[in-house]
């Protein structure tokens, strides 16, 4: 799964979660019922929270295309929040200026200079759904799961997409590819 693609899924998914974390159920419920979102972001558009070198603390950006550079948004429009969880809680607001600076054609920080990180970081909670697709059931030989199986995951468990997972020598736990659906491409570290 490309990046652009697994971020998408992510943020999309952790605006789910984030509804209903944030006590928007009826919302949430009402806009998958109708499945249609408020806001709806560029297939074009990608995007990343980052840091690099020059920078003070994490920035919100936008990847130009697959393997592409960063536009960082907060240079941009410096009003823009540096975190994906209030740029995502502010919606149609927020993704209209990115809109706008995708449309710039603004300098774009070559992608060896930012470090990605994880597409929403701290959040309040991690609801984790397994077995949800049928190679992955072949790839464990298990019977595919007739109800969803649902797990959390401690925040702190969140990494960027190019992050080392680090397992403790004791763990038992072998990667799965759940794992690098959540976390992106990662490599083990023991």
């Amino acid at each position: 799964m490309a990046l652009g693609s697994s971020i998408s899924w992510i943020l999309l998914f952790s605006l789910q979660a984030l509804m209903l974390v944030s006590g928007r159920r009826r919302l949430l419920t009402a806009l998958l019922q109708a499945q249609k979102w408020p806001f709806q972001p560029s297939r074009d558009m990608r995007l990343v929270q980052f840091q690099a070198p020059h920078l003070v603390g994490p920035h919100l950006g936008l990847e130009t295309g697959n393997g592409g550079g960063v536009i960082n948004l907060n240079a941009f429009d410096p009003t823009l929040p540096r975190m994906m969880t209030q740029f995502l809680e502010q919606g149609e607001a927020t993704l209209s200026v990115a809109r706008r600076a995708l449309a710039a054609q603004l300098p774009v920080l070559p992608r060896s200079e930012v470090t990605f990180l994880a597409p929403v970081t701290r959040p309040d909670k991690v609801v984790c759904v397994g077995m949800n697709y049928v190679d992955h059931c072949k790839e464990q030989n298990v019977p595919v799961p007739k109800e969803p199986i649902i797990f959390s995951k401690f925040a702190s468990s969140i990494v960027g997409p190019y992050d080392e997972v680090v397992l403790p020598p004791e763990s038992q736990v072998s990667a799965s590819p759940l794992l690098s659906l959540v976390t992106g491409p990662t490599r083990r570290v023991f």
